[in-house]
């Protein structure tokens, strides 16, 4: 969509499942997302499409314009929406998709009964955590904006739309900061009925799974900076004690 001062830049965006957030102030409280394939992010998208799952295709876009959505104290740009050129629409396979934004890597392969609707649902994000390199778990986006592919369904969804997922699972990257969780078959919320409500009462549970994850990633930076200060400070008494050696009058 060429805009006036904008750039257009010809490259591909596709249209990922949208993420809900139950506190936004639109209605259906869910945010189309776009995902950019050169920069391996996604963000919010001017289309007024609530998509909260693709079977069989996704829908992608040759050209797209990013736009600034807000600003920092100095005037740098934090914030972007995308805004795309509809006439340059095409369609790929789920399957092709999640081959380009995963680059067919993987970090784990899992066992996984999860029930997000559960009380002991996080045994199973114990288990997505401990399976991720030290270093990456800190980069890493809040689980219920992870994608999810089913085989099975041949279908791509978002993890905040998902109620249950068992059985082999493959923890591939999504972009540069996201998580894709493929598996067999998946158990999708209520999206095909239009009780929304019921939907964000759910989310609101899920938004637990949100504030574990975000817990045991500061109990890993705290231990780190614990131990990062034990060293520091041992270093430091054997150099004083060093010192010492050869001033005893």
């Amino acid at each position: 969509m060429g805009r006036k001062g904008k750039q257009v830049k010809p490259v591909p965006g596709y249209l990922v499942p949208s993420y809900i957030k139950p506190y936004s102030k639109i209605l259906s409280w869910s945010l189309p997302m776009i995902y950019i394939e050169e920069e391996e992010q996604e963000y919010i998208s001017e289309l007024a499409q609530v998509s909260p799952a693709f079977k069989e295709n996704i829908i992608g876009f040759k050209d797209y314009t990013k736009l600034v959505m807000s600003k920092d104290l100095r005037g740098t740009p934090e914030k972007y929406k995308v805004a795309v050129d509809i006439n340059t629409k095409f369609v790929i396979p789920v399957e092709e998709f999640v081959r380009r934004a995963t680059k067919e890597k993987e970090f784990a392969r899992l066992q996984l009964d999860l029930n997000l609707l559960s009380p002991d649902s996080y045994k199973a994000f114990d288990k997505i955590y401990n399976s991720l390199d030290k270093d990456l778990r800190a980069t890493i986006s809040i689980p219920t904006q992870w994608l999810v592919y089913a085989r099975r369904e041949n279908m791509l969804t978002r993890l905040c739309w998902v109620v249950k997922i068992s059985g082999e699972v493959v923890i591939r990257p999504y972009g540069a900061r996201g998580i894709l969780i493929e598996t067999d078959t998946i158990l999708l919320d209520k999206v095909n009925t239009p009780s929304l409500r019921t939907i964000k009462k759910n989310v609101l549970l899920k938004q637990r799974l949100n504030d574990y994850w975000r817990r045991l990633v500061a109990t890993q930076l705290f231990e780190e900076e614990a131990s990062e200060l034990m060293e520091t400070l041992e270093v430091s008494e054997t150099s004083e004690g060093a010192g010492m050696v050869g001033n005893v009058e």
